[in-house]
């Protein structure tokens, strides 16, 4: 029997926290890291999304300031601002500013209100468009302001000609 007590297996040790719970720990500081880049992700593309429409406003406001700065291009007469060097490159660089503005409002807004209040205000500018902007700055604008420039052009042979 004396051999019996010297062969005894030996207890087996316990296992540790670290050794039980170690890859659990691992996982879960995984998807936490995972949220946390999602949540970054998140922030970044509001952060943007925000920055467009706050831009796209201010553009629209500064149009807006130069409607009431410039009535006079606001209806045009087209004669009057040719015989005027000065007024015709100030009404050229008003179609464009609104032309800008629209694509601008448009990139984030496009909702219906937004494409009539183009296409009323772009009406009075299609003489403009159709004989002396040269349908090649409409690739300068975004792809809805270009479909939109291609719509109105389109009307230009039933435009009367300043």
């Amino acid at each position: 029997m004396s051999e019996q007590a010297t062969t005894a297996k030996p207890e087996p040790l316990k296992a540790s926290f670290a050794n039980v719970h170690g890859n659990t720990a691992q996982i879960v500081s995984a998807v936490v890291a995972a949220i946390a880049l999602i949540f970054v992700a998140y922030q970044v593309w509001s952060i943007r999304a925000t920055a467009r429409i706050a831009t796209a406003r201010q553009v629209y406001m500064s149009y807006s300031e130069s409607l009431l700065r410039y009535p006079n291009l606001v209806e045009p007469d087209l004669s009057k601002l040719r015989a005027d060097p000065e007024e015709w490159v100030r009404y050229k660089n008003f179609v464009a500013h609104m032309l800008f503005a629209y694509d601008e409002i448009l990139g984030v807004y496009d909702e219906p209100e937004w494409r009539l209040s183009f296409a009323e205000e772009v009406r009075l500018h299609l003489p403009y468009i159709c004989n002396d902007m040269p349908a090649a700055l409409d690739a300068t604008y975004f792809p809805k302001m270009r479909e939109l420039l291609k719509v109105e052009r389109a009307k230009c042979a039933a435009s009367p000609k300043s």
